[in-house]
Formats: C-alpha cells, structure tokens, sequence
C-alpha cells in the first residue's frame, strides 16, 4: 500500500472514532454502571424522608450523618460541577434538620432525590430515571398540598403523568393491572388537588409511591 493510501486509511479511522466517541457521549450517559456511593446516596435520601414524616429525629439525625459521610465518597467519584446543586440541597436539608423543622427538610430531601435522580441519568441503569422522578414527584405533590401550595401541588401531578407517559406501555405489557391502578391513581390525584384535600392527596399520593415500587420490580 502506498504512503498516502495509508494516510487516507489512518486519518478516515481517526475520524470514524472520534465520530463514534462523539455519538457515545451525545446525551452524556456513560456505559457503566453508577456508582456505589450514588447508590448509597439514593437509599439514604428516601430512607430520611420516612424518618422525617415520622418525626423520628434521632434516626433521621443517623441518617443525616451518613449522607455527609457519603458526600466524601461521591465527592471521589463525580466531577464537582456535577454534584454543586447535591451539596446545596444537603446543606439545607442539615441547617433544617438542625431546627426541627419537619416540611422544610422533608422538602429538602426530596429535593435532594431529584438531584440523585438526575445524577443517575448519566449512568447505564436497569430501572429508567422516569420512575425515580414518579417517586420524587408523588412526594413533591404530598408536601406541597400540606403547605397549601396548590400550583406546586397540580405542577407535580402533570410530572407524575409525564413520567409515567414514559414507562406506562412497559407496565402494561408487564402487569395490567398495576397499570390500571395506577392510571386510576393518577386521575383520583388530580381531582383531590383540584378540591384542595390535603389528606385525600396524602392517601392518594402514598398509595401511588406504593404501586411506584412495584412499577420498579417489573424491570
């Protein structure tokens, strides 16, 4: 093969690579699995929210520690641009906790899963990042209608039924009539935010993150 034959071979495979590197990273997922510690982080911001709902300070103060513990660990792993917001919303959530004020670091920790949730996005995972945001949005929709917000409350059902748009034909192909139920759920929501009961969004919305994770199972 000619000297310029072998250039022209070298330089159309550089560029098919860098073509196919561009294409890998075009949503900026990686091809692996996420992190431990982003996992850990996941657990712990749901767990501290039964714990503040329960009141229960003591356990939710253990929580509390080991998620700052684990801030080390993602701090390790995961650029710091990446976990900016994570560290703020933790922040927020200690100086809450730290008062006792129970709806504020409640709404704190959920937030703080939403940041998880977009973190896991990134990464090639089992279960699609729409039901992660199923949970996030059914707790938003709990806490918003305990402190009157009805505009964050209705804005948390239309994510609800975005999400579930999402994986919806999935659930149903698994389990009918989980998806049903859900459907069902979905609707019974809505119509509890437009009548403004907090305790009917409560019941609905718990009985909604129930069925969430049996949604996660059918993957």
């Amino acid at each position: 093969m000619k000297v310029r034959q072998i250039a022209v071979v070298i330089l159309a495979a550089a560029v098919a690579g860098v073509a196919l590197a561009a294409t890998a990273r075009v949503d900026g997922r990686q091809a692996a699995a996420p992190p431990r510690s982003l996992v850990v982080a996941e657990g712990l911001a749901e767990d501290i929210q039964a714990d503040l709902d329960a009141r229960n300070w003591t356990m939710a103060r253990t929580r509390l520690a080991e998620l700052e513990k684990n801030r080390v660990a993602l701090q390790r792993v995961l650029p710091a641009r990446d976990i900016a917001g994570y560290g703020v919303t933790l922040d927020s959530l200690i100086s809450q906790l730290g008062r006792l004020e129970r709806l504020p670091a409640l709404e704190s920790a959920n937030r703080l899963s939403r940041a998880i949730v977009g973190l896991m996005a990134k990464y090639d995972v089992t279960v699609p990042v729409q039901v992660g945001y199923l949970d996030v949005a059914g707790r938003d929709a709990i806490y918003a209608a305990e402190t009157g917000r009805w505009q964050d409350a209705s804005a948390a059902t239309e994510e609800l039924r975005a999400n579930y748009a999402g994986v919806g034909t999935h659930v149903a192909a698994k389990d009918s009539t989980l998806d049903r139920r859900v459907r069902q759920q979905l609707s019974q929501l809505d119509r509890a935010v437009a009548a403004k009961s907090a305790v009917r969004v409560r019941a609905i919305a718990t009985a909604l993150l129930e069925d969430v994770d049996l949604v996660e199972q059918t993957y």
